[in-house]
């Protein structure tokens, strides 16, 4: 490497250098400390292998990387160890089409910048035309951000241009705080169940097991052990891709077995006595497989509304707030942490606790007492 003086030119300082592809650079300079700036920081990069050439990002626009990074997520996954669900490269293409493409589709990612970024997500428009919403922002900003997080790992740029000098991303939303989850008592859940007609044991299985929708409408009987210790492995779950319903792994890519209640492996033993191994255990019509939307619209909601008329105080429950339910049965139960992660399907029990953490409040409490009924019975005074 070396600075040259040049005879001519606004710019007559040149810093000369290769790179660790061995390939030959030249950069101009107005001021020679601004030359020997740059050489210095040059020479370091290339010498700690860290050194990015700038002209490889102007040459790949937007639109291919994401092309190559759409191909890896779909293969490896984002994080390189199993491939993303069909639903989440739905998701992501949904929001490249809609959102991402439009606005930076063409542009290199060696021009993206930080403040371009923040004052897109800060105006961003809806698929309507008007303002998005505080999710859609908060998606889009993050997906972006991850998107070109791809090209600072393919050495393209050294930096992630969404993020700024100290790593932040003010301008994507706060998440929105979730609706409280609603925790059915047994008698509540029993009473749900009932008014569901014959879809009493689907939800009973729902608020006892804690089985997602997907999950729940993918069981099968071969999927049911009825016979020392009744369970149910869970293998499958059905997501809404494009309108369509496709059967694919569960939403960690992992199977679980999952205990079932002595009387409600009962009564899924006398349903499967006339149904082959391979039938789905709850369907619709000619058991076709069954939509959230559409049966809550026709058989759960006015369920409850019949159960509201009689019993005001009466939650109104979601059906994700079965599973909730099923947890929280569980933990009132007596239920270790490891038990629960596991009828939950989280990766680990720390994800478990910072879900359910008030659930387990009382056992500070419960634990005390036990440990003073031990104390009784030993005769410490």
């Amino acid at each position: 490497m070396a600075i040259n003086k040049l005879s001519s030119g606004v710019k007559r300082w040149e810093v000369d250098w290769t790179t660790a592809d061995n390939v030959r650079r030249r950069k101009r300079f107005s001021t020679k400390r601004e030359a020997e700036d740059f050489w210095h920081a040059t020479v370091r990069s290339v010498q700690s292998g860290t050194y990015i050439d700038p002209r490889a990002a102007a040459k790949v626009t937007v639109e291919q990387l994401y092309e190559d990074w759409i191909e890896r997520v779909a293969t490896l996954g984002a994080n390189g160890r199993k491939p993303a669900s069909p639903k989440t490269i739905d998701n992501y293409e949904r929001c490249y089409e809609n959102y991402v493409a439009p606005r930076w589709g063409h542009t290199p990612i060696g021009k993206v910048r930080y403040d371009d970024v923040a004052a897109w997500i800060t105006t961003l428009k809806g698929r309507d035309g008007g303002p998005a919403g505080v999710t859609t922002r908060r998606e889009v900003g993050l997906y972006f951000g991850r998107l070109m997080g791809h090209a600072v790992k393919k050495r393209l740029l050294a930096t992630n241009p969404t993020k700024d000098p100290l790593g932040q991303t003010d301008y994507v939303p706060a998440r929105v705080k979730e609706r409280e989850h609603v925790y059915l008592t047994m008698p509540q859940l029993m009473a749900l169940a009932k008014a569901c007609d014959e879809f009493e044991l689907f939800v009973m299985v729902a608020g006892t097991c804690g089985l997602r929708w997907g999950e729940i409408t993918a069981l099968t009987y071969e999927d049911l052990d009825l016979v020392d210790k009744p369970a149910m492995t869970v293998r499958k779950a059905f997501s809404e891709i494009g309108g369509r319903l496709v059967l694919g792994p569960t939403k960690g890519g992992e199977s679980r077995v999952v205990p079932l209640p002595a009387l409600v492996a009962e009564r899924l033993k006398v349903a499967s006595a006339a149904e082959s191994p391979g039938a789905r255990i709850f369907g619709g019509a000619r058991k076709s497989v069954l939509r959230n939307s559409t049966w809550t619209r026709r058989h759960y909601s006015p369920a409850i509304g019949r159960l509201k008329a009689t019993m005001t105080n009466f939650p109104r429950p979601t059906f994700h707030d079965l599973r909730h339910t099923a947890v929280s049965l569980a933990i009132s139960s007596g239920a270790n942490i490891k038990v629960v992660q596991r009828i939950a399907g989280h990766a680990s029990a720390t994800m478990t606790l910072d879900t359910y953490a008030g659930l387990f409040d009382h056992d500070l409490h419960d634990s005390a007492g036990r440990l003073n009924a031990a104390l009784e019975r030993l005769g410490w005074e």
